[in-house]
């Protein structure tokens, strides 16, 4: 965990958010009981996501979901024959995602952990990672040991996808990412295959979200 003497960041003077509070599943549990629909929720599957599916017709396989929230985009991925992972911190959130995809087609999972965790117990696990809003919700000092964890559970060849959140105002979720931001810390490890902005997203984040396609290279 980073220590809660660190120097706090540009992103902390901006947002007000501290390294010990996101690094708690008690700051998100008390969102998530606070609000039945916190802002990053869309209510529905992500629009990229399902443009991505619909067009480059991937091979499905195994894909984590990390800050997967109340799980749209797992439920998706699992219908189209993914064996879609998704992972939340927050025990609320995932207690919802259980609730709204009980009945849901093909086999979407969902479990409560820390997801810096899964480097010890998942290496080499996935074929996949889906990101959305996970890299935005981390400290920004945990955002190299970010890219080392998609790197450590993803197989060689493996593929990130998904958007990176380039909201560039207070209020969160909590923090901005920039591209500079996503090639810093994906500097290692990966082929950058595409980092764009996607035309697909929703009315409210059009031209904030970053497209991103990065190949996990071997170690």
């Amino acid at each position: 965990m980073v220590p809660s003497e660190a120097p706090a960041t540009p992103d902390e003077r901006q947002h007000g958010v501290a390294a010990e509070k996101v690094n708690k599943a008690g700051y998100w549990d008390a969102i998530y009981e606070a609000e039945t629909r916190p802002r990053w929720d869309l209510g529905d599957v992500a629009p990229p996501l399902k443009h991505w599916l619909e067009h480059a017709r991937p091979q499905p396989g195994r894909v984590l979901i990390p800050g997967c929230g109340f799980g749209h985009d797992v439920r998706l991925l699992a219908e189209r024959g993914f064996e879609a992972v998704g992972v939340d911190f927050a025990d609320r959130a995932i207690a919802r995602a259980l609730e709204l995809h009980a009945n849901a087609p093909g086999t979407p999972r969902f479990r409560q952990a820390d997801i810096f965790d899964l480097a010890a117990t998942d290496a080499g696990a996935f074929d996949y990672v889906y990101e959305y809003t996970c890299f935005v919700a981390i400290h920004p000092q945990r955002r190299a040991e970010y890219a080392r964890l998609v790197h450590r559970v993803l197989r060689p060849g493996g593929r990130l996808i998904g958007c990176f959140y380039n909201h560039g105002r207070p209020g969160g979720p909590p923090y901005d990412a920039t591209r500079e931001h996503v090639l810093a810390a994906f500097a290692k490890g990966f082929r950058i295959e595409k980092l764009e902005v996607s035309p697909h997203s929703v009315e409210r984040r059009q031209g904030h979200e970053l497209w991103a396609e990065f190949m996990r290279e071997p170690a």
